[in-house]
C-alpha cells in the first residue's frame, strides 16, 4: 500500500480472507485457511464500486524451502475462490502473484487480464511492484522455470530428453496426456512487456566450426522503450550420448527505442555445442544442429546446420 500511495491516495484496501490461520513460525507447519470466506463480501462490494481491482495472492513465505514440499499447485486456500468472486464484478483487474514455485493458474491465465509475477521479494517490494504497475519500469524479466497446466505434469522442464514416441499425432499411440496438453502453461524463459519485439532474418555462418556465428534482427514493434531478453537454443540430433530436445546456449539483454531495429549476434564454439560422455570425458562430435532464437525457450525463429 505505501508504494502505491506514492502514486495515488484514491486507493482503498479490502483484506478479503486470510491466507493462514494462527500465528506463523520457521519450525512449525503452516495452517492454511481453507474454509473461512467471512471477508469476501467487503472485498467483493468494494470492487464493484471501483475502477479497477488490483489483487494480490499467493503463498505464504513458510510455504516454500526446506520441507515445504505441496501436492497441489494451485492458489492455497480460499483465494481461488476470492479472485473469481471479485472477478465476477469487476473485470478489469490485476492479479500480482508473491509465491516461491511456479502455480497452476490456468484460470487466471484464461480470464484475468494483466498478472504480475513478483516472487517473494524484499524490503522495496512495495516500491518495486508499484513502479511496475504504474508504468515508471517496463517490466522484462524471464522465468527461470517452467510453470505446469497441471500438477500431473510434475517434473516439466524445457531440456527434457525425447520420448520414444514423439508427437503430435492423430491417433492414441504418442506420448501425451489424454486429458491436457503437453505444453506448459508458461515454458522457461517466458515474459512479457509493456510493448512487443519482433524477429526475423535468422543467419547461421558455419564455416568455422570453432566459431559459428548465428545472428537475429529483433524490432521493437510496440510504443515504448522496452528491453527484450533474446535467447539461443540448440538441438544435436544425433550424438552417442542421448543429447536434450533443447538447451539455451546463449541470451542477450538489450534495450531498444519504439520502432527500433538492432541486430543480435550469438557466437557457438565447442564449449556451447560438446558435452561429457560416459567417461566423463568433454568432447564435441561431427553431426546436425536445430537452432532456435527467440523471445522464450517455446516461440522463435528456427534455423539448422551441420558440423564437420
Amino acid at each position: 500500500m505505501e508504494g502505491l500511495k506514492k502514486y495515488t491516495s484514491a486507493i482503498t484496501y479490502a483484506k478479503g480472507a486470510d491466507l493462514v490461520i494462527g500465528k506463523t513460525d520457521f519450525i512449525n507447519e503452516v495452517k492454511i485457511n481453507e474454509t473461512d470466506t467471512s471477508g469476501f463480501k467487503a472485498a467483493v462490494q468494494l470492487a464493484r464500486n471501483s475502477d479497477m481491482v488490483i489483487m494480490v495472492l499467493g503463498e505464504h513465505g513458510f510455504q516454500s524451502g526446506e520441507g515445504r514440499s505441496r501436492t497441489k499447485l494451485g492458489l492455497p486456500g480460499v483465494q481461488q475462490q476470492l479472485l473469481e468472486a471479485v472477478y465476477a464484478v469487476n473485470k478489469n483487474l490485476v492479479l500480482v502473484l508473491m509465491n516461491g514455485r511456479p502455480l497452476t493458474i490456468n484460470w487466471a491465465q484464461e480470464n484475468i487480464p494483466a498478472i504480475v509475477e513478483t516472487w517473494q521479494l524484499g524490503s522495496q517490494t512495495g516500491n518495486a511492484i508499484a513502479e511496475v504497475l504504474f508504468g515508471d519500469h517496463n517490466p522484462a524479466g524471464k522465468l527461470p522455470m517452467t510453470f505446469p497446466r497441471s500438477v500431473g505434469q510434475v517434473p516439466i522442464y524445457y531440456n527434457h530428453y525425447s520420448t520414444g514416441r514423439p508427437g503430435p499425432k492423430p491417433e492414441v499411440f504418442w506420448s501425451h496426456y489424454t486429458d491436457e496438453s503437453n505444453k506448459p502453461l508458461y515454458p522457461f524463459g517466458f515474459g512479457l512487456s509493456y510493448t512487443s519485439f519482433a524477429y526475423s532474418d535468422l543467419r547461421i555462418n558455419s564455416s568455422n566450426p570453432a566459431k559459428i556465428t548465428v545472428t537475429v534482427t529483433v524490432k521493437n514493434t510496440g510504443s515504448l522503450v522496452g528491453t527484450e531478453v533474446s535467447q539461443l537454443y540448440i538441438r544435436d540430433k544425433i550424438a552417442s550420448v542421448v543429447r536434450p530436445v533443447k538447451e539455451l546456449k546463449g541470451f542477450s539483454r538489450f534495450s531498444l527505442k519504439a520502432g527500433e531495429s538492432r541486430s543480435i549476434e550469438f557466437v557457438l564454439t565447442p564449449a556451447e555445442l560438446g558435452f561429457y560422455d560416459n567417461n566423463g570425458n568433454f568432447i564435441t562430435e561431427p553431426g546436425d544442429f536445430d537452432i532456435m532464437v527467440g523471445t522464450n525457450s517455446e516461440e522463435g525463429l528456427k534455423g539448422s546446420f551441420t558440423l564437420k
